[in-house]
């Protein structure tokens, strides 16, 4: 097996790198993430009329952002380099995707081109891996899957009222794998573990019916309280996504005296769409826009009140969106 990775932490260091190298496979490394380059070493282990290479890469790991980019250069490829590197990503063995919640229109999408359903999967440096979905069995889009063997996992619902889900709280994780203390920080330690030692995650989430973990999201940004309802900013993203004109989006709850938090949508807009908004000299969607398209995808709490237009997101080197950080910088800018 010839590995090819980008990530970093726990998916990238334990997923990515030591466990193909235990089970004696070779991991290659890139300078730093490309689409170009990504796209053109899979045409080179399995060109479309030729015989694959002897280092042809069998196994490829990342995170949504960058099946994300890999979608949008595959769009905007010839129909020739478009039919020659859906055949090559066709030919690995697996995909698996991590770090961060994988939306469902990106996960569509991508298997809509390469055949491949990404593997997707939940952990922790605190843990490692404990919850995924299966290598051989069906893998259910937006879910992680359900604990590994000798993994529990327990959900604590908070006491306050106002969930408007039933089974709906913080993700609480016991396993031989769980790490034993925070170096020389005893009192956070303590704050972090139930008293039957269940270490508390801080990410919310939910089963399915067949008893698959659903992440709703970090409990400290990705949760809204909205007019008493509870809401989830990745359930809301990954409908937004579904529209024609949204390449990127990012829900956030903002600070509102009437009821308690606003679901605010910031959208960058599709590349056309935004060349028709600069050609007509009007925004590529609006709020009404928005909410007359999401009304029957959406419940009326979860529509977005307030939509702000980007030209990018601001991400850190993971690829993820720091929402802390742009929470306190619209709060106190409005």
């Amino acid at each position: 097996m010839l590995s090819l990775t980008y990530n970093i932490h726990v998916h990238g260091l334990f997923n990515a790198v030591l466990a193909p190298l235990y089970a004696g496979s070779t991991v290659e490394f890139m300078p730093k993430f490309s689409v170009r380059g990504i796209w053109q070493r899979w045409r080179e282990s399995y060109p479309i009329n030729g015989t694959k290479a002897a280092d042809d890469i069998t196994v490829f790991t990342g995170v949504p952002t960058m099946y994300t980019r890999l979608i949008q250069a595959h769009e905007a490829m010839d129909p020739e380099l478009k039919a020659a590197s859906a055949y090559a990503a066709r030919q690995l063995r697996l995909m698996m995707c991590g770090s961060s919640a994988l939306p469902q229109p990106v996960m569509h999408k991508w298997e809509s081109i390469t055949g491949h359903r990404l593997l997707e999967r939940y952990g922790m440096t605190e843990f490692v891996m404990a919850i995924s979905n299966p290598l051989r069995g069906e893998r259910k889009a937006g879910t992680v899957g359900k604990p590994f063997p000798g993994v529990e996992v327990r959900i604590v619902a908070e006491d306050d009222s106002g969930s408007d889900s039933i089974g709906v709280g913080e993700l609480c994780v016991r396993s031989p794998s769980v790490f034993k203390e925070y170096w020389k920080l005893p009192e956070v330690t303590k704050e972090s573990f139930t008293s039957d030692g269940f270490f508390k995650t801080g990410d919310a989430g939910t089963v399915d019916e067949d008893g698959y973990y659903i992440i709703l999201g970090r409990t400290s940004a990705d949760i809204m309280k909205v007019g008493g309802y509870k809401l989830s900013a990745l359930e809301i993203e990954s409908v937004l996504l579904q529209h024609p004109a949204v390449e990127e989006c990012c829900v956030l709850g903002l600070p509102d005296e009437n009821y308690g938090e606003i679901v605010c949508a910031i959208i960058v807009p599709e590349v056309e769409a935004n060349r028709k908004q600069k050609e007509e000299l009007r925004p590529a969607i609006s709020l009404e826009d928005l909410s007359a398209w999401a009304k029957d995808k959406l419940a009326p709490y979860k529509i977005p009140t307030r939509l702000l237009l980007w030209d990018s997101l601001p991400r850190n080197a993971m690829g993820k969106v720091n929402k802390k950080e742009l929470k306190k910088t619209l709060a106190s800018d409005s």
